[in-house]
């Protein structure tokens, strides 16, 4: 998982210096991870991954409702932007040195319905529970 995160970085890094020279708007970033070069970061996804990922939500805090918070267009494309976090969030994307966990419940980190934790710098499709109905997520 660490390399997969290492090629990221460096693929950012090439993009960078290749940049002045681009002759085309057409860029790469559909290549590159959204939260690459974030650290302490988690990207939560419109889509899952086989359906390319879609629009993104950076997330550096411990959020107890997901209600106000919207998706932009990133690194894989805009599908989803615009739309609310809370209840459309299909995968996630850590570069955070610890767990996160998503919950279905609003306000408190309580599993006893559903949640959802995703190990440090570990990227996952949320499951069949959580997929569409994420409502909080805090780092741990």
């Amino acid at each position: 998982m660490r390399i997969r995160k290492f090629l990221a970085a460096a693929a950012m890094a090439g993009t960078v210096l290749t940049a002045g020279v681009a002759t085309t708007g057409t860029a790469s970033a559909s290549s590159l991870a959204d939260c690459s070069g974030h650290s302490e970061t988690v990207c939560l996804y419109y889509n899952s991954s086989s359906s390319g990922h879609g629009a993104v939500f950076f997330q550096t805090s411990d959020i107890s409702n997901y209600s106000g918070y919207y998706f932009s267009g990133g690194a894989y494309g805009s599908s989803g932007a615009g739309v609310s976090v809370k209840n459309h969030a299909a995968a996630v994307d850590s570069y955070y040195a610890g767990s996160f966990t998503v919950y279905y419940g609003s306000g408190d980190r309580n599993c006893s319905y559903a949640c959802q934790t995703v190990p440090d710098y570990a990227y996952r499709d949320l499951n069949a529970q959580m997929k569409n109905n994420n409502a909080a997520g805090f780092f741990g």
